[in-house]
């Protein structure tokens, strides 16, 4: 029994020869008997389907039975395919030993001489049975069998569910090197070895194209931030600014409302004793009116004491005045003449409403006071003299004051502002119309 030799000559084969020399030798020390024990013990299951007979795994080559009876049947498995000697043939070629380690690359280009079919068209195997180094020559045993025959034959194993792992001409094969899918399993590891750097490539390219479609918005995204950080720097700073100017306009806003503000929290004395002075009847007269700020609450209130003839009607006449809200009675009423009675009664003063603030946009035309020029000697007087400036409204600011409205070095104000709208362009005031200057006299001039 002799190796196949499929691969090229190198070192590593060589030394695989030698292992492979050594065991042979070790082989022949055995008994013959016990070679065979050993043979036996290695034999895989095989299944013949031109039979139809199944050879069960370590058993002899006569011990066979029919495939329906073995447990192949049932649950499947792996195979030895017995292809049989009436569908492939054998063939003893004498060979030169210079040829021996690249048998397996001479054979595939001998087989369309030596067979009348081409290396694609056979399952095929060879061994070297003797080597004659005298003459320098080898003789080879070439198994093969053509595909037409065998591919239904592996086709029934699939349906069968068998798994075919080795292929023999017949079944004495079985203790040989010869396996026919040995050189079918060479030429698709070699096709898978050639074309296997497609699929690491492919995915290769799937991982830059993602790593791409990753990366590129990333940096696309901090090129655009980039870009518009010191658009936003210019305009942090700008809204920073404007906030500043807003917060200093409001501060002086409320510092110019607050007079208005308590002017215009409650009426004024005297209107409230000129309402209470028409309200009250003849009969009745106030010895003390106090205004006094109530303690729970912002606002004020008044405290009348007094006589009255109409003691029944007194609280009702305050209830009426607008100025006065939620009159009580204090103390209960208590008679000091038959026609007389004295009244202590409380209420809150109604807070007065508050004007219309104004822009600081349109402060001109509630400040600016049209000015006549003075009549010159000998005119006659104005016929109407201009109404006086209304009193001044709380001012609100409408948008962000974007220009300062005082001095160098001084925060602008509302009233610098109204008071520059207010006030009139340089330049001689104009003649009043449809009056003519006279001429100063001579002497005056002088």
């Amino acid at each position: 029994m002799a190796e196949m030799y499929t691969t090229p000559s190198s070192a590593a084969q060589s030394f695989r020869h030698f292992l492979f020399w050594w065991r042979q030798q070790l082989k022949e020390c055995l008994p013959v008997v016990l070679r065979k024990k050993l043979a036996q013990s290695r034999r895989p299951v095989m299944w013949s389907p031109s039979d139809d007979r199944v050879w069960p795994a370590a058993q002899a080559l006569t011990q066979s039975q029919p495939f329906l009876n073995s447990a192949l049947a049932q649950r499947g498995g792996a195979v030895a395919l017995v292809v049989g000697e009436m569908n492939g043939f054998r063939r003893e070629l004498e060979m030169p030993l210079a040829v021996q380690d690249r048998l397996q690359q001479v054979l595939g280009y001998e087989l369309d001489r030596l067979t009348p079919l081409k290396a694609s068209e056979l399952y095929y195997d060879f061994r070297v049975r003797e080597r004659n180094l005298s003459a320098g020559t080898c003789i080879v045993e070439l198994a093969a069998a053509p595909r037409m025959r065998v591919d239904p034959m592996l086709e029934e194993a699939n349906r069968r569910n068998l798994n075919v792992t080795r292929m023999l001409l017949a079944p004495s094969d079985v203790d040989t090197q010869l396996d026919l899918l040995k050189a079918a399993r060479a030429a698709a590891d070699e096709s898978n070895n050639r074309n296997g750097w497609i699929t690491p490539a492919l995915i290769g390219l799937c991982a830059a194209l993602a790593i791409a479609l990753v990366v590129l918005p990333l940096w696309q995204m901090r090129q655009h931030v980039l870009t518009l950080q010191p658009i936003e720097t210019t305009a942090r700073t700008d809204a920073e600014v404007a906030s500043v100017v807003q917060r200093q306009l409001e501060k002086q806003i409320s510092e110019y409302n607050l007079p208005l503000a308590r002017k215009h929290s409650g009426p004024l004395v005297v209107q409230l004793l000129d309402d209470l002075s028409k309200r009250l009847p003849d009969d009745t007269w106030a010895q003390s009116i106090e205004i006094r700020s109530i303690p729970t609450l912002k606002g004020k209130e008044v405290v009348l004491q007094g006589e009255t003839g109409s003691g029944g009607k007194i609280l009702q006449i305050v209830q009426e005045s607008p100025l006065i809200k939620d009159p009580v009675f204090k103390s209960t009423m208590t008679r000091v003449a038959p026609n007389a009675e004295r009244f202590h009664i409380a209420g809150e003063i109604v807070p007065a409403e508050m004007p219309k603030a104004l822009l600081l946009s349109d402060a001109t035309a509630v400040i600016t006071v049209p000015v006549s020029p003075s009549a010159p000697a000998g005119a006659p007087a104005a016929a109407k003299a201009p109404a006086a400036a209304p009193a001044p409204a709380p001012v609100s600011v409408a948008a962000p004051i974007t220009a300062p409205v005082a001095a160098p070095g001084l925060a602008p104000t509302p009233y610098d502002a109204m008071r520059r709208l207010a006030t009139p362009p340089p330049g001689p005031p104009p003649s009043a119309a449809g009056v003519v200057p006279s001429p100063i006299p001579a002497e005056r001039r002088q």
